[in-house]
């Protein structure tokens, strides 16, 4: 085999791993005072000292497990009470629009929804409510984090619930729910006896990826969570700002990664204590009885947390054309354009930036996982499936901080590659695992035939495999736009504020800025990603369809 392949594998290991194991160390160094340029001395008493540290801890466990525990009741919830039903045919339809909103967006559509003058209380106010002012009697965001829960629980649903739902043709559902109807078993019992204990496992790493998430966001937690205290990542995103808090940021950093594998073990601990439960409530051959209310009560809550996710992108785009939206009136009572068009230099240059960026990091990471996958096919790479995920796993703080350390050593910090990098990271894992499972299961034949027909290995992989993979190709690069339209921590930390994006424009500015031009830019940070995935959808049948009346006119089935 030809030498140059095998270095071509390790310099995409290497590109991929090494960040990883140099974040950690510029994480490391500081946190334990071993680099006197960033931290002259350990940070673990400064941060444990910081009298924000343990009430922000334990706001970062509530809303992270609170949240994440709920993501999996609702997931489990919707697909015993909804599964096969024409709600389920129209969830199935709208998850992945849904899932290309960023996470920002999302929050910002959710405070107008919410908020004490937000859409709701507008809508039933005066008639129902007597309400002509604003109410007073909650807050958004509240002191208890109950605010960021919801806006979690509404983002991270679609994620979990899609890969469930990916996982369902392989368990062969509609023959196990006919098994157990047949021996007397409730649909509920079911789900629980037969299609669940074969499910979780299939989804377990997808569930550690949110949960992780949930424990470390920040952008969702600077505008839906508390600020006094903040969650534990934006105490310390307040501290890595400060040059003599360094060395307490990086500390801070370390433990914020302690805490997430100490829920993770205790996932693991929960998970066997509740096999074992389960597994003795299958011996004892309950059948239960069908319960009408619990799935009329699960299909309540998946109308509510699609009427949440569809009505906070309403929002949005209807604060964007206003020009006077006073409460209590449900619609607004003047609409205008000059929130797009007087403000174009805040607007189209963050969004210029942002495709710029997204695009060539869609491009890089796609070449990324062919050249991978290609490789592996051969047998001159092997299979990292669990490997691609620890960018997702590890909480952002914790290698960003490193990260942006090695960059200030190494004079990069702020670059554009450097921003485009960091992006790469985080977007390269998903684009292999899309591409993986098409990638192996094409059948090889094909590229046989082609070669017993004097074809060589481009015009293979140009001809033949690339265009019978073209529909996970285009679902794999929506994604990848999407994953780096929503960046927000790796671009304010590795672009050293010269790259404004929309993401970071909509956070940093939002509270400061009139919520219309916030809107505005809400608006496009949702629209890019929803237009990859439109075009993804589109171009495979377009091009199918072109190839089809090629075929009609060219009978001969001659190969230009």
């Amino acid at each position: 085999m030809r030498p140059y392949l095998f270095g071509l594998a390790a310099l995409v290991a290497t590109l991929f791993l090494l960040p990883i194991v140099l974040g950690a160390a510029g994480t490391v160094m500081p946190a334990f005072g071993w680099v006197d340029s960033l931290a002259t001395e350990g940070g673990f008493e400064a941060v444990v000292a910081d009298p924000r540290f343990f009430s922000a801890t334990y706001l970062s466990l509530f809303t992270g497990i609170a949240a994440t525990v709920l993501v999996l009741l609702v997931t489990l919830m919707t697909l015993v009470c909804v599964h096969d039903t024409r709600l389920w045919r129209f969830l199935s339809a709208s998850l992945p629009p849904i899932l290309a909103v960023p996470h920002a967006a999302i929050a910002v559509g959710l405070l107008f929804l919410i908020a004490p003058s937000g859409a709701l209380v507008r809508f039933v106010s005066p008639t129902l409510s007597g309400l002509t002012r604003p109410p007073t009697d909650w807050v958004v965001p509240d002191a208890g984090g109950w605010s960021l829960i919801i806006g979690l629980v509404i983002k991270e649903t679609p994620f979990l619930l899609l890969a469930a739902a990916a996982q369902l043709s392989a368990l062969n559902v509609g023959a196990s729910l006919r098994i157990g109807r047949t021996l007397g078993y409730s649909p509920a019992r079911c789900w629980s006896r037969l299609i669940l204990p074969r499910l979780y496992p299939r989804i377990r790493l997808t569930l550690l990826i949110i949960l992780a998430f949930n424990l470390t966001v920040v952008d969702m937690a600077l505008l839906l969570g508390p600020g006094s205290p903040p969650t534990l990542s934006v105490l310390l995103m307040s501290l890595v700002n400060d040059p003599d808090s360094r060395g307490a940021a990086s500390a801070g950093a370390l433990l914020l990664a302690a805490l997430v594998a100490c829920c993770f073990f205790l996932m693991w601990c929960l998970e066997h204590i509740v096999g074992k439960i389960a597994a003795a409530r299958r011996q004892s051959g309950a059948r239960g009885r069908g319960f009408g209310l619990f799935r009329f009560i699960g299909k309540g809550v998946v109308v509510s947390l699609l009427f949440a996710c569809i009505g906070s992108l309403v929002l949005l785009l209807m604060w964007s054309f206003t020009r006077r939206w006073r409460f209590p009136d449900a619609i607004p009572s003047e609409w205008t354009l000059n929130n797009w068009t007087t403000r174009g230099d805040m607007l189209l240059q963050p969004a210029w930036t942002t495709l710029t960026i997204a695009v060539t990091v869609m491009l890089v990471s796609l070449l990324s996982a062919i050249v991978w996958l290609e490789l592996e096919r051969y047998r001159i790479a092997p299979k990292m499936d669990s490997v691609w995920f620890l960018p997702l796993l590890i909480p952002q703080v914790s290698l960003l901080f490193g990260w942006q350390a090695v960059a200030l050593w190494w004079g990069i910090d702020g670059q554009w590659g450097t921003v485009v990098y960091t992006h790469w990271l985080y977007t390269v894992p998903y684009v292999v695992l899309i591409l993986a499972v098409a990638w192996r299961e094409l059948d090889p034949a094909w590229g046989h035939a082609a070669h017993s027909l004097g074809a060589g290995y481009w015009k293979v992989l140009w001809k033949i495999r690339l265009p019978m993979l073209r529909r996970p190709l285009c679902q794999a690069a929506a994604v990848a736009i999407a994953v780096s339209v929503a960046q927000y921590l790796p671009t304010l930390l590795l672009g050293a504020g010269r790259h404004q994006t929309l993401s970071t424009e909509l956070v940093t500015s939002f509270g400061g800025v009139d919520r219309r031009v916030i809107a505005a830019l809400a608006v496009l940070q949702s629209l890019l990603p929803l237009l990859a995935f439109v075009l993804a959808l589109i171009y495979p049948r377009w091009r199918q369809t072109r190839l089809q009346r090629g075929n009609s006119t060219n009978p001969s089935g001659t190969i230009a």
